[in-house]
Formats: C-alpha cells, sequence, structure tokens
C-alpha cells in the first residue's frame, strides 16, 4: 500500500514547519541510539531486523509499517503490574516476537518517541544493544509517503538470552540511599500537574521524590506535527537548566 494514507480523523497530512539535520549532524554523543526513516527504508527485508510498533492496540491494527509486529504490553511490567518484567518473562515477550539476540531490534511510535524508548530500555537492561528508536516515529514515515500495510507479519519464534539484569536502572534502596545527596540528581520526566501532584494517577500518594528537578519527556523533541529529537545543543542547554549534567549521577523517572 505505497504512497501517502489518510488516517481516520484526519483532514489533512501534516508536514514539518522545518528541515531538521540528519542524525548524524545534530551534535549527539551517540547517533547510533537513532535510526532514520531511510535506513529502515532500505532494510525492510532484511532478515536481520526486526521492527516494534510500539503503540497501543489499534495503531498497530489500523496501519503499520511493512514487516512490523505489535507488543503485547509496551510497559513490559511482570504479572504484578508493578515491576519490569525478569529475565524469563522477557525472554518469552522478546521470542514471541520473533526476537533473537543477534538481532537488531527497531523501536517506533505514534506518541512523540513516548513509548518507543520503553522497549529500549528493557532490551539495554537485559544485555541487548542493538536496538535502535526511529527517528521522528511513525509521523515521519508516514508523512514521507513510505510504504505501508495492515496484514500481520507471521515469524518463527525467536531465541533470546537475558543478559542481566544490567546496571541500567535504580532499585527502591538505591534511590532511598541517594535523596538529599548533591551529587545525585533525580530527573522527574513527567507532566506538570504529575510533579506537582495535582495528578496522581490513582496512586497512593501524588508528588514526587524529594529535591527532584522537573523536564517533561516531551520537551526532547521538536514541537513539529512531525517530531524528532532535538539538536544535542538544544538538549543539553534544557538539560543544564534544571541541573542535569554529565558529572551528577542522574536517576531519570
Amino acid at each position: 500500500m505505497p504512497g501517502k494514507l489518510r488516517m481516520p480523523g484526519q483532514n489533512r497530512l501534516h508536514t514539518m514547519s522545518s528541515p531538521n539535520p540528519p542524525i548524524d549532524q545534530r551534535g549527539y554523543a551517540n547517533p547510533e541510539l537513532l535510526v532514520s526513516t531511510e535506513w529502515l527504508a532500505d532494510h525492510l527485508d532484511d532478515p536481520g531486523v526486526r521492527i516494534v510498533d510500539c503503540d497501543p492496540p489499534g495503531g498497530f491494527e489500523r496501519t503499520h509499517i511493512p514487516g512490523t509486529v505489535p507488543v503485547v504490553d509496551n510497559y513490559y511490567k511482570s504479572r504484578d503490574r508493578i515491576h519490569v518484567q525478569s529475565a524469563s518473562e522477557f525472554e518469552q515477550t522478546m521470542s514471541a516476537l520473533g526476537i533473537s539476540n543477534d538481532m537488531t531490534v527497531i523501536a517506533y511510535d505514534s506518541d512523540r518517541a513516548h513509548l518507543s524508548p520503553r522497549l529500549f530500555w528493557a532490551l539495554r537492561l537485559y544485555g541487548h544493544d542493538r536496538v535502535k528508536v526511529l527517528d521522528g516515529g511513525f509521523a515521519k514515515w508516514f508523512e514521507e509517503g513510505r510504504p505501508l500495510e495492515r496484514k500481520t507479519r507471521r515469524y518463527a519464534p525467536g531465541n533470546f538470552t537475558a543478559q542481566g539484569p544490567q546496571p541500567v536502572n535504580a532499585l527502591k534502596d538505591d534511590v532511598l540511599a541517594e535523596i538529599g545527596n548533591s551529587e545525585t540528581v533525580f530527573w522527574d520526566v513527567r507532566t506538570d500537574e504529575e510533579y506537582s501532584g495535582e495528578n496522581d494517577r490513582g496512586t497512593a500518594r501524588g508528588g514526587r521524590i524529594p529535591g527532584a528537578v522537573h523536564l517533561e519527556w516531551a520537551n526532547l523533541v521538536t514541537g513539529e506535527d512531525v517530531p524528532v529529537f532535538k539538536p544535542g545543543d538544544e538538549l543539553r542547554a534544557l538539560l543544564e537548566g534544571v541541573g542535569v549534567t554529565p558529572d551528577k549521577n542522574i536517576v531519570a523517572y
């Protein structure tokens, strides 16, 4: 189904208000963590690449990038719905998507890179470094008129073995021990209302970790209809503005 598709409820195709430099020209320390739509278009039929649609149910069924598989739970939570999946649960989740350890995983979503980094983080947690986030996500792919499909591909189960977990997450005792430490910055990436406690999202207590600084995740991408990650100098300025600097131990939540 090539060409541009009018999405349900969409009156017009969005356009980017200004051009953005290629990923490798934005001044990132690790540009290889993102992937461009151009690169992905050239690797749609690569058996060593697995593309994962990280949107909630409904988005994938509407339309998606060819060859994509949908996640069942894009929070990757364990059966207790609080903690991230155990190594054995995560192995089953990834293998069911047809993902093996020798594959490169490309994660994307339709919500300003809100959901795809969760898969990125979960894979890194269990030692899989061959994972990238699609810059601009589905919005950029769609705007560029790249191929789409509605069918669901069926892949043979993968053979994914978790390594770890790796030391990329902070546990409760770690957090409690660092409260008040001037060398540690707790970075709250939630909305203003969640940070202030006005919106408790149904939890027992609203609010934030004592001393936490605030910069909502959405500020890291451009405000255009087709949002991409902001250039490195802009990101550094935003982070430094709230005290998130390379010399600190940073715990984001």
